[in-house]
C-alpha cells in the first residue's frame, strides 16, 4: 500500500485541569462533575450536540437507574432526567425505572448543564492524534473547520465509546473473547396507530400488564416470515415514547461490524438503513397499526454495543456482578440485565442480576498511565459484565466519579492514587448511589 507522509503544526488553544474526550452520557458526566469542582474543564465532541447514544443513536429508553424497584443512579444522571421531566420531555417508567425521553430536548438540557457547570466545549472537533511523555498523556490534537488544534491537559478522560484516545496512546485492549456484538440503527416512526392493544403497552418499558419489553409477538411473526421470504436480520423489536404525539423510537434493525472499521461502519449503516424501510413494509402489510406509518428520522449513527475495552488495573467479570461482590473502591452500581445480542441470528440472551453490582475504580485506570481514565463502553470488564454495565444511566454514574475523582488530583498526581474514602465523602454529597 502506497503511503504519504505529511506534518501539521498545531496551535495550543487550551490548557485544562482536565479535558474530556467524547460528549455521550459518561463524557458530559464526567465534565459537569470536574467543572462543578472548580477545576478547568474541557469537553470535545465530533457531533453539534450531546448526548451521545440517547441523541445521535435514537436509544430510548435509558436504563440503569433502577434494581427491583430500588433506585441505584443519582447524581448527576438523575438531575438530567428531573430536568426534562420537569419539562414534560421525559417520563420515569416506574416500577422498572427505565427512562422515556424527547432525544431532541435531551440535547438543550445536556448543552445546559454543561455551559452552567462552566465547562469550554470543543463540539464539531474529531480526536486524531494525542502526545505522550512518560506514563502522561500530555496533550490531544483536534481536527475541525479550524484545522489542527491542540489542548494540553493535567488530566484526561476517554468517554468516546470505542477507546480512541486509550488506543491513540497505546493502552493495551483486551482480547476479544468472541464476535462483537451486532450494530442497530434506531429510527422514530410517524403514524402508527398506538390506541390498540398492539402497542398501547410495549411502548412504555415498565413492566406492568406482563408486557416485556420486547415485542414478542412482531418478533415471532417476523421471525416465521423469514422461513419463506427474505427478512433482514433484525432483533427485539422494542417500541418506546419519545413524548412526542405518535412518534415511537424503534430498535428493530441489526448488522454485525466492528465500529472502528471504517469501511465496515459503513456498510453497516448502509445496510441498516435501507433495512429499516423493508421490515416497516413488512409490518404494514400484516399490521393495519402500521397502515399509516412512516420513517421520521433515522439516527445520525449506528448504534455500537460493542467495541474497544481496555486492559486496567482491574477487569470486571461476569461472575464477580453475580456474586455481588464488594469492591472497596466502588464508584457506581449496574442494575442492567446481562443482555448479549447475536451478531449471527435474531437472538439474545438475557441474564438477571440477583443485586445491582458494583463497579470499581480500578475498572478506569489504564495500567501504567498516570493521568489517563477510561469512562464508557470502553472500561475494563469481560464480555458478560460489560453486556450489563454498557447501559446509560450506568455509564453517567461511572463518568461522574470519574470526573470527580480527577478534581481531587494536583498537577503530577497519579490517578490511580487517589483517595477513595474522600472520593466517596465527596460522591455522597453530589448525590451518587453506589
Amino acid at each position: 500500500m502506497d503511503k504519504i507522509t505529511y506534518q501539521k503544526q498545531a496551535p495550543v488553544v487550551g490548557h485544562y485541569h482536565t479535558v474530556v474526550c467524547g460528549g455521550g452520557p459518561s463524557g458530559l458526566a464526567a465534565a459537569i462533575a470536574s467543572a462543578r469542582a472548580g477545576r478547568k474543564t474541557a469537553l470535545i465532541e465530533r457531533y453539534g450536540f450531546l448526548g451521545g447514544t440517547a441523541t445521535t443513536g435514537f436509544v430510548v429508553p435509558i436504563s440503569g437507574f433502577f434494581h427491583r424497584g430500588n433506585q441505584v443512579v443519582g447524581g448527576i444522571a438523575w438531575e438530567l432526567v428531573e430536568r426534562m421531566v420537569a419539562a414534560g420531555k421525559a417520563q420515569v417508567e416506574l416500577p422498572k425505572g427505565h427512562v422515556s425521553f424527547d432525544p431532541e430536548y435531551y440535547k438543550i438540557v445536556a448543552r445546559d448543564m454543561v455551559t452552567e457547570a462552566g465547562v469550554e466545549l470543543y463540539t464539531n472537533s474529531y480526536l486524531v492524534h494525542c502526545t505522550k511523555q512518560d506514563r502522561r498523556v500530555s496533550a490531544v490534537i483536534i481536527e475541525s473547520k479550524n484545522g489542527a488544534e491542540a489542548l494540553t491537559a493535567d488530566y484526561f478522560v476517554d468517554a468516546t465509546g470505542d477507546g480512541d484516545l486509550c488506543h491513540m496512546a497505546g493502552v493495551p485492549m483486551l482480547e476479544r473473547e468472541v464476535e462483537l456484538q451486532p450494530m442497530s440503527m434506531c429510527f422514530l416512526l410517524g403514524g402508527v396507530d398506538l390506541t390498540t392493544d398492539l402497542l398501547k403497552n410495549n411502548i412504555h418499558h415498565d413492566g406492568k400488564n406482563c408486557k416485556q419489553s420486547v415485542h414478542t409477538g412482531i418478533h415471532d411473526y417476523l421471525q416465521k416470515l423469514s422461513e419463506t421470504r427474505e427478512v433482514p436480520q433484525f432483533g427485539g423489536p422494542w417500541f418506546n415514547t419519545v413524548m412526542s404525539g405518535d412518534l415511537v423510537a424503534v430498535n428493530i434493525t441489526r448488522a454485525a461490524a466492528d465500529a472502528t472499521d471504517r469501511a465496515q461502519m459503513t456498510a453497516a449503516e448502509s445496510k441498516m438503513r435501507k433495512d429499516a424501510f423493508v421490515l416497516i413494509d413488512l409490518l404494514r402489510e400484516h399490521y393495519p397499526e402500521f397502515k399509516n406509518a412512516y420513517i421520521a428520522y433515522t439516527a445520525v449513527q449506528g448504534g455500537i454495543r460493542e467495541t474497544r475495552r481496555i486492559k486496567a488495573l482491574h477487569t470486571v467479570t461476569g461472575e464477580e456482578m453475580r456474586s455481588g461482590m464488594v469492591f472497596p473502591d466502588v464508584i457506581a452500581l449496574s442494575a442492567h440485565p446481562m443482555d448479549i445480542h447475536s451478531a449471527k441470528d435474531n437472538s439474545q440472551t438475557v441474564d438477571h442480576l440477583p443485586v445491582a453490582a458494583g463497579i470499581p475504580y480500578r475498572s478506569i485506570v489504564p495500567a501504567e498511565y498516570d493521568n489517563l481514565l477510561a469512562v464508557g463502553r470502553c472500561l475494563s470488564a469481560d464480555r458478560s459484565a460489560y453486556a450489563s454495565i454498557r447501559v446509560q444511566a450506568t455509564l453517567m454514574a461511572i463518568g461522574q466519579a470519574a470526573g470527580i475523582a480527577l478534581s481531587m488530583c494536583e498537577a503530577g498526581d497519579s490517578a490511580a492514587q487517589v483517595d477513595m474514602d474522600v472520593l466517596h465523602a465527596k460522591m455522597k454529597q453530589e448525590n451518587a448511589i453506589f
